[in-house]
C-alpha cells in the first residue's frame, strides 16, 4: 500500500519587475506561507494572460515546474520570464506552490517534482517549456486529490485563452521545447 500526499496549490502572482521582499513576500504572508516552508517545495510557473503554450499533444498555460529552495530559484528564473514577456506586453505569470510532507522522508517534494513533469509529459507530450529534463521518481507516493494535483497543468475551468502559442526554429526555445518529446506517446 502507497502512502497517499495530500496536494494543495497556493497561487501568486508574479510579473517581470517583482522584487522578492516589495512584492513575494507580502503575497506569501496572504497565503499563509513561511520562507522557511519554502526550502522543500514544488512550484509551477504559468503564463497568465491571453495566450498558452501549444504542446505537441496539447494546450497549457504551464511553463516550468521545479522543486527546492523556492526563493534562490526564482529570482533565477526572472530572466527568462523577462524574454517571454517581451513577446506579450502587460501580462504576468502565475505561481503555484506545494508543499508535500512525509514523516521520515525530507525529500518528498523531490519526488512530487519528478511525478509531475511524467503527469506532464503524459498528457501533452513533451515536459513543460523551459524543462530540458526529466526527473526520476524516487518513491511510489499517491497524490491525492487528482484534481488538484493536476490543476497546476492544465487550463482551469473557466479559463479562455485566445491563442496557443509554440516556438519556431528561430527560437531560443525551439531546442529545449522538443528535447523531452516522446514520439511514441504521440
Amino acid at each position: 500500500m502507497s502512502t497517499q500526499v495530500t496536494v494543495k496549490w497556493r497561487w501568486l502572482d508574479w510579473e517581470p519587475g517583482y522584487t522578492w521582499s516589495k512584492d513575494i513576500v507580502s503575497q506569501l504572508v496572504e497565503l499563509n506561507l513561511r520562507e522557511g516552508q519554502l526550502d522543500r517545495c514544488v512550484y509551477v510557473i504559468r503564463v497568465n494572460g491571453l495566450f498558452a503554450i501549444q504542446y505537441p499533444l496539447g494546450i497549457s498555460p504551464t511553463l516550468y515546474i521545479g522543486e527546492g529552495n523556492f526563493k534562490s530559484r526564482i529570482i533565477q528564473h526572472k530572466n527568462w520570464l523577462g524574454e517571454l514577456a517581451d513577446l506579450v506586453r502587460d501580462f504576468s505569470f502565475q505561481v503555484g506552490i506545494c508543499i508535500p510532507r512525509v514523516r521520515n522522508n525530507r525529500r518528498a517534494y523531490q519526488d512530487l517534482e519528478a511525478y509531475l513533469l511524467q503527469e506532464f509529459k503524459e498528457i501533452y507530450g513533451c515536459a513543460p517549456l523551459k524543462n530540458v529534463q526529466m526527473e526520476r521518481r524516487r518513491a511510489s507516493y499517491e497524490y491525492v486529490p487528482k484534481d488538484e494535483l493536476r490543476a497546476a497543468l492544465m487550463i482551469g475551468r473557466g479559463v479562455r485563452y485566445h491563442w496557443a502559442v509554440a516556438p519556431m526554429k528561430s527560437s531560443p526555445y525551439h531546442e529545449k521545447y522538443w528535447k523531452t518529446y516522446d514520439e511514441e506517446l504521440a
